[in-house]
């Protein structure tokens, strides 16, 4: 034993307590639950700088998803608008009076696209999650 070396109890609580401690982040880990992703990607509050958000429902039983516009919007477009889903990544509104099209750029940013029936009647809206 060198000069440096504690004493063999100190040793062997410092390790007692590291197993402890070791142990009981394993443990904390296991029982706490992660941060749950949405179901569907599109689900959740969408934002614009200076808008309330957009609200996206989850895709009820004919897979159709309710979505929500600001008050803002309301002049452009419904309040509601009911979209179904076109491929992986875009939603779009039954009906084309205006066309809603709900576009995923990534898991945190979207562009929502309002065409009305006029050529250069276009709303073109970056989002991004409000969550």
């Amino acid at each position: 034993m060198t000069r440096f070396d504690p004493p063999p109890p100190a040793r062997l609580h410092r390790a007692r307590a590291a197993l402890a401690a070791m142990a009981l982040l394993a443990v904390g880990a296991a029982a706490l639950p992660a941060a749950a992703a949405p179901a569907d990607p599109f689900t959740g509050r969408w934002a614009a700088m200076g808008l309330s958000p957009v609200i996206v429902d989850a895709p009820d039983a004919r897979s159709e998803v309710h979505m929500t516009l600001p008050d803002e919007l309301h002049v452009v477009a419904r309040h509601d608008v009911m979209l179904t889903r076109k491929d992986a990544t875009t939603l779009q509104s039954r009906d084309s009076d205006p066309l809603v099209i709900f576009h995923l750029v990534s898991a945190n940013s979207a562009d929502l696209t309002i065409k009305g029936r006029k050529a250069g009647q276009t709303l073109d809206l970056p989002l991004s999650r409000d969550d």
